[in-house]
């Protein structure tokens, strides 16, 4: 009896998701996965297949054909519908027994395709989609009844957080998430290198030398996370330390890069290309601190229990968190790192300096770290995942 066969629908790039990537390969060592996904920045179009972690799984990367339209309101639409239109038919095309959506704007072509064959659809929100810090507020609304429409047209939702599973039920009309938290793979510290030997020390080492601390923003750079805020604390921290912001390159670094020059504190801040989030954690262990900063707004934002809170415990390494419910909450029962207020680069300075400032301190927390991490990792979601896909699957022959 051949396994049950699950398509995966994706926007962002594979290799850099480490949320999908852990489900993908988490659910392949009971079920055929193929994940279906746009080309990235240097990628080529194709199929390959991703052995790591157990499972195998399936990957497909394309191209649609108005991806070289100019990024302008007037093609959006264009682009946006081929997208989905392709998306669909290559779903429905391969006859999966259920869809995988990423995130809500995955939901269309999963329904689409479920249209000319059958299978459930799992809704996977990895955000409160609406409250993403869209453009604009009529397109924010826009998105939020496209959110009321899909949760009735899936047959399961998973939600990274029981604050926003909340919301989806009260304000959307959602069934009750299954929560599937934003926990990392668990990690042997003997399964990483030492903080010396770090990559992410070395460069910093190479760039600044080796008696400066490393404060560690790792993710995506963009606006709504109060990076250039961050920035800006840097010229309030009394520690000797370089704060590298390490993610993926866009448009946006060019902007905070201008906001380390505006601000003169090209000597305390560096900039490090994404890597593939398989090697994180090997940088991820070579810092002092990280830091999870969002701003307060929108409520996406406020609810976040974003990966590299976890990420950074599970690697040892003190966190300094603004003050969300979430990481409030892991902060104030483990007291693993400071809490600072969002948007306020004196208070942001003040958490790190409480760390850096006072190895008594900072070893405690360092300490504190390894209880969260026995806590919250992957192995702890991975039931709720099979659940899901168990329910569909277990009376089939």
């Amino acid at each position: 009896m051949s396994r049950p066969f699950v398509c995966m629908l994706l926007q962002n790039r594979y290799d850099m998701d480490a949320r999908v990537k852990r489900e993908a390969r988490t659910l392949s060592s009971d079920l055929r996965i193929r994940v279906l996904h746009l080309t990235g920045e240097g990628q080529t179009s194709g199929e390959y297949t991703d052995g790591e972690g157990g499972g195998e799984v399936e990957i497909e990367r394309f191209d649609p054909l108005t991806r070289g339209l100019p990024r302008l309101g007037l093609f959006w639409p264009i682009k946006l519908l081929e997208f989905v239109l392709l998306l669909a038919w290559k779903a429905s095309r391969l006859r999966p027994d259920a869809y995988h959506a990423h995130d809500l704007p995955m939901v269309i072509p999963a329904y689409l395709a479920s249209l000319f064959h059958r299978a459930p659809i799992i809704y996977d929100a990895h955000e409160l989609y609406s409250e993403t810090g869209q453009d604009r507020p009529f397109i924010a609304s826009i998105w939020k009844r496209i959110d009321a429409w899909a949760v009735k047209r899936v047959q399961a939702v998973i939600a990274v957080n029981q604050s926003r599973a909340d919301v989806m039920v009260e304000e959307l009309g959602s069934p009750p998430p299954v929560i599937v938290p934003n926990y990392p793979l668990y990690k042997r510290f003997d399964e990483l290198p030492s903080r010396e030997n770090s990559p992410l020390r070395s460069f910093v080492d190479d760039q600044r030398g080796p008696e400066f601390s490393i404060v560690l923003y790792q993710g995506i750079l963009a606006p709504g996370r109060d990076l250039a805020e961050l920035i800006k604390a840097m010229a309030h921290v009394e520690a000797r330390t370089i704060l590298t912001l390490l993610g993926p390159r866009n448009c946006y670094v060019d902007e905070l890069l201008s906001v380390v020059e505006q601000y003169g504190v090209e000597d305390r801040v560096l900039y490090h290309e994404g890597v593939n989030s398989d090697l994180l954690p090997d940088y991820t262990v070579g810092a002092d601190v990280g830091v999870v900063t969002y701003a307060n707004h929108p409520r996406n934002n406020y609810l976040c229990a974003p990966n590299k809170l976890f990420e950074y415990c599970m690697a040892g390494i003190p966190v300094v968190g603004c003050e969300f419910p979430e990481i409030t909450r892991l902060l104030d029962e483990y007291a693993a790192g400071e809490r600072f207020a969002s948007g306020d680069p004196v208070s942001i300075a003040g958490a790190i300096d409480r760390l850096l400032g006072d190895p008594d301190r900072l070893q405690e927390a360092r300490n504190l770290t390894h209880i969260v991490r026995e806590h919250y990792h992957w192995e702890r979601s991975a039931d709720a995942l099979h659940g899901i896909y168990h329910s569909f699957f277990e009376n089939r022959k």
